[in-house]
């Protein structure tokens, strides 16, 4: 699969991931935390896509010869061209459907975005980063713009809203901006473009701006406790006027549940002792996720710096561990492929776990995984023994460091047997 395809995969699994642990735990958070604790959860989506990002650990591969006489010989291969023309290469159209996807999305949101604007009419400046729209545009209060943001009023601001309606509602806005709100929607937006393909994103983003529009009322709230009944009135004239979605921007939006806003609003305020456990809580959290989506990606196999011979002469390879680069001081000698398993056309997988001495030599051999089982372990550790890797001076006394090798027992090109078995 073509790498660019290949780390889209990866993300898209990250992200699907992340978002279905969020989505489970984000209702017991609020009993546990409180409406903020619960949308800091979402923290653990970035950390996973992230995550996928980085680059995959490496694999030390160590290259088996196989003497040819071993092996039956082999169909000739399919010409390219004849495979090509046999069926339709979908897999070349996959990059650059994904791209036109991509595209439409970001022209689609921002044409919608665009309309808004448009909507607005002569803005009129209100005050201090305040302005009022010069008609009616559905979709106000709210505030846009990403690194310069703006609080956008309806024209009948003062008529529709009482004086302290006028004040929590600006509160309301204020917040947004203060806790960065507006670019979170931002990359929301372009995850939106990025994994337009992905059947639940959409119902996953109408979850975080629910939860977004309810922490920041929790915030108004903690901050004006003795308002919530002015507060629940002025959700109420905004929830009765027309909405407009705008992609990057915080509204109150007209489809938002309404009862759910009005019962957090009965709630307790949650204490700092709640809000603390939140932040280490979901600290953690994303770590561990953003760990689990690393962690979750294959090795990617460091290719030799020198093929092996087919008698089995040392070869110099590349290293996967944070040791120094290697050095003619290094010889590892392939492992002897089991003549049974090579004429039968058996491949596999040994990863050892190796003690190294501080002048490099191999004093300890474990066998941690071996797939098949019972079929390639005794040549692994045969060969394991004669191995001598880097030095790597620690200031632990006795064995310098352990490391984890995994052993690829592939039959790729059988090479002609030069004396004797390999």
């Amino acid at each position: 699969m073509d790498a660019d395809l290949f780390l889209l995969l990866r993300a898209t699994l990250a992200l699907t991931g992340a978002c279905a642990l969020v989505l489970c735990l984000r209702r017991p958070a609020r009993f546990l935390w409180g409406v903020q604790g619960a949308y800091l959860l979402w923290a653990c989506v970035p950390a996973a896509l992230l995550a996928a990002l980085l680059p995959a650990s490496q694999s030390m591969h160590v290259p088996v010869p196989v003497p040819a006489e071993w092996l039956a010989p082999a169909e000739p291969a399919e010409s390219a061209a004849s495979v090509q023309a046999a069926g339709f290469p979908w897999q070349a159209w996959l990059l650059p459907a994904w791209l036109a996807g991509a595209l439409a999305s970001a022209g689609a949101m921002a044409w919608q975005q665009w309309r808004f604007r448009r909507a607005l009419g002569a803005l009129r400046e209100y005050g201090h980063g305040l302005f009022q729209a010069g008609s009616s545009c559905p979709g106000l209060p709210a505030v846009v713009g990403g690194l310069r943001p703006r609080i956008l009023l309806p024209a009948d601001f003062e008529q529709r809203y009482s004086e302290r309606e006028r004040e929590l509602v600006l509160q309301h806005e204020r917040l947004h901006v203060r806790r960065g709100d507006l670019l979170a929607n931002a990359a929301a937006a372009l995850l939106r473009c990025l994994f337009w393909f992905h059947p639940l994103l959409p119902a996953v983003l109408r979850r975080f701006r629910h939860d977004q529009e309810l922490a920041c009322d929790a915030g108004v709230i903690a901050r004006h406790p003795g308002q919530r009944r002015a507060y629940a009135e002025a959700m109420l004239k905004a929830q009765l006027s027309p909405s407009s979605p705008v992609p990057l921007g915080c509204h109150w939006p007209h489809r938002h549940p309404l009862k759910e806003r009005i019962e957090m609003l009965k709630r307790p305020v949650s204490s700092p002792r709640q809000r603390i456990a939140a932040v280490l809580s979901v600290s953690l959290l994303a770590a561990g996720t953003a760990c689990v989506a690393w962690a979750a990606q294959p090795a990617r196999s460091a290719a030799p710096t020198q093929a092996p011979s087919a008698s089995g002469a040392p070869a110099a390879v590349s290293d996967t561990q944070a040791s120094p680069a290697p050095t003619p001081r290094r010889s590892m000698v392939p492992p002897r492929y089991p003549r049974e398993a090579a004429e039968a056309g058996v491949t596999g997988l040994v990863t050892l776990l190796l003690d190294v001495d501080r002048e490099g030599k191999v004093v300890g051999v474990e066998v941690e995984r071996a797939e098949p089982a019972g079929v390639f372990e005794v040549a692994a550790i045969e060969a394991a023994w004669q191995w001598r890797l880097e030095p790597r001076v620690e200031d632990e006394p006795g064995v310098a460091y352990r490391t984890r090798v995994p052993i690829h027992f592939a039959i790729d090109q059988p090479q002609a047997d030069e004396g004797g078995e390999s």
